[in-house]
C-alpha cells in the first residue's frame, strides 16, 4: 500500500513539475510605442527576427501598427550607438517568407553537411525609431540626440541620457 502512494505521489510531482516547466509563447516586444495621453495606438502581432553571424547581430522588426501616423513613435533600447548605413528598410517579404518557412509542419529535411554556415540576408531592417520635436525640448527632458536620419519613409533618433529617467 505505501509503494503504491509512494509511486502516486513520485507520479504527480513528475506531473506537477512537467506542467510548470513547460515552454510558454513568449509575449514581448523590443521597446515601446510612444504617443500623447489621448491618442490610439493599436498593435495586434509584432514579428521580430535576430540573426547572428560571428560578432554581429541583425535585427529585424516588423509590426501592424494602426492609427494616426502623427502619433506614432516606438522607442527601441539598443546596446550601441548606430550610424546611418546600419539601419535599413526591408520587404515585408522576407519576413513572411521566414515566418511561413518556420511555421510548424510536419516534414522531413536532410542536411548533407549540417556543420555548414549559411549566410543570412546582409540586408535586413534594423527597427523604427522614435522622434523628438526639437533637440532643446529633448535636452530639456535629459535626452540628448546623438544623431538623426531619415531611412525609408522613418525618421531616427539616436537618443542617449545619463539617468533612465531622462
Amino acid at each position: 500500500m505505501n509503494s503504491l502512494i509512494s509511486t502516486q505521489s513520485r507520479l504527480f510531482l513528475v506531473l506537477l513539475l512537467a506542467a510548470i516547466l513547460a515552454p510558454n509563447t513568449a509575449l514581448a516586444f523590443c521597446g515601446f510605442y510612444v504617443a500623447k495621453a489621448d491618442a490610439k495606438l493599436f498593435n495586434k502581432a509584432s514579428q521580430v527576427v535576430m540573426v547572428r553571424d560571428e560578432n554581429r547581430t541583425v535585427l529585424t522588426m516588423s509590426n501592424d501598427f494602426k492609427g494616426d501616423l502623427s502619433e506614432f513613435a516606438v522607442v527601441i533600447p539598443v546596446p550601441t550607438f548606430l550610424e546611418k548605413e546600419q539601419i535599413h528598410v526591408t520587404e515585408n517579404a522576407i519576413i513572411d517568407h521566414l515566418d511561413a518557412y518556420s511555421a510548424p509542419r510536419l516534414v522531413e529535411y536532410f542536411d548533407e553537411n549540417p556543420c555548414h554556415l549559411r549566410r543570412m540576408y546582409k540586408s535586413m531592417a534594423m527597427a523604427d525609431g522614435a522622434a523628438m520635436e526639437t533637440e532643446s525640448a529633448a535636452e530639456d527632458l535629459g535626452v540628448k540626440i546623438e544623431a538623426s536620419y531619415t531611412v525609408g519613409e522613418y525618421d531616427i533618433k539616436i537618443l542617449s541620457a545619463d539617468q533612465s529617467d531622462g
